[in-house]
C-alpha cells in the first residue's frame, strides 16, 4: 500500500511538473494576438446601376473612432475598391456572394474575397496615397464622383475628405484606375493616349463579358465600389474588415455628360 500511495503521489508531482512546464511554454512564447477591424458603417448615397448623373456619386462615413490603435495594431485608414463591368448583370453574383461572406467569423473573409477571387482593386488617385483615406482618429464623410458633367462644378470627378453636402468644394483630390494613371472617362473626352484610354478586355480591372453591353445600356459600363478598413499587427501583416458596398456608378463611354 506505501508503495503504490508513493507511485500515486510521483505520478500527480509529475502532472503537476509537466502542467507548469506547459504553463511556462505557453505563456513565455505568448498569445497570437487576434485583432477585429470594424467596417464603415454609414451610407449616405447608394448609386445605382441605372441612376441619372446628379445621383452617380459615393457618399460614405470612415469609422475610426472605434478603430484606435492598440498594442502592436496601427489603424491605417480606409480602402476602397473597385471593379469595371461592361453588364451590370454580372454585379449581382458578386454582391450576393460577398454579402454571405461578411457573415464569416473571419472578418477578413470577404476582404479576401473581394481582392483574390473577385479581382477588385484599390481605387487609385492624383496623389497616390495607399490607403485612399488614411488615418487622422476622426470618423469623416467621404464624397467620390469619378467622372464629369460638361463643367458643372457641382459635378466634377473628385473626393472630398470631410464632405459636408456642399459637391461644389474643391477636391481633397481626385479619382483614378488602379496605378493613379488614367481617369474613368474611357476615351470619352477623345485622348486615348494619356489620361482616359479606353477599356481592352485584358485590362486587370475590368471584368470582360462577351456577351456585350446590357440590353438597353450600349457602350455603357458599370463602376461597382466597396470600402474596407484596413490595419497592421505586429507582424506587419494586413488585417482587414467586413466589406461595406458603396453601390455601382454608369459610365456613358460615348458622352462627355455623366
Amino acid at each position: 500500500m506505501k508503495r503504490g500511495g508513493a507511485v500515486r503521489r510521483k505520478y500527480h508531482l509529475y502532472e503537476l511538473f509537466s502542467l507548469a512546464a506547459c504553463c511556462l511554454c505557453f505563456f513565455g512564447c505568448g498569445l497570437e494576438e487576434y485583432y477585429v477591424v470594424e467596417a464603415p458603417f454609414i451610407i449616405q448615397q447608394e448609386p445605382k446601376y441605372d441612376s441619372e448623373f446628379t445621383l452617380r456619386y459615393f457618399d460614405f462615413k470612415t469609422n475610426e473612432t472605434e478603430n484606435p490603435n492598440r498594442g502592436s495594431f496601427v489603424f491605417l485608414g480606409t480602402a476602397v475598391y473597385y471593379k469595371i463591368y461592361n453588364r451590370h448583370e454580372s454585379i449581382t453574383s458578386v454582391t450576393s456572394a460577398l454579402s454571405s461572406a461578411n457573415n464569416s467569423t473571419d472578418a477578413s473573409y470577404a476582404a479576401n474575397l473581394l481582392k483574390d477571387t473577385y479581382k477588385y482593386k484599390q481605387l487609385g488617385s492624383e496623389a497616390g496615397s495607399t490607403p485612399l483615406i488614411r488615418a487622422t482618429g476622426a470618423d469623416r464623410r467621404i464624397y467620390i464622383r469619378l467622372t464629369n458633367y460638361q463643367n458643372n462644378r457641382f459635378y466634377q470627378a473628385k473626393i472630398i475628405v470631410g464632405y459636408t453636402g456642399d459637391s461644389s468644394v474643391s477636391p481633397t483630390n481626385v479619382p483614378k484606375r488602379a496605378g493613379n494613371r488614367y481617369s474613368f472617362d474611357f476615351g470619352r473626352d477623345g485622348d486615348n493616349d494619356k489620361a482616359s484610354k479606353t477599356l481592352f478586355s485584358t485590362d486587370t480591372d475590368y471584368n470582360y463579358s462577351s456577351s456585350g453591353f446590357s440590353s438597353g445600356y450600349g457602350n455603357i459600363y458599370f463602376v461597382d465600389m466597396y470600402a474596407v478598413s484596413v490595419g497592421r499587427d505586429e507582424n506587419y501583416t494586413e488585417q482587414c474588415s467586413k466589406v461595406l458596398h458603396l453601390g455601382t456608378v454608369p459610365i456613358n463611354a460615348s458622352s462627355k455628360d455623366n
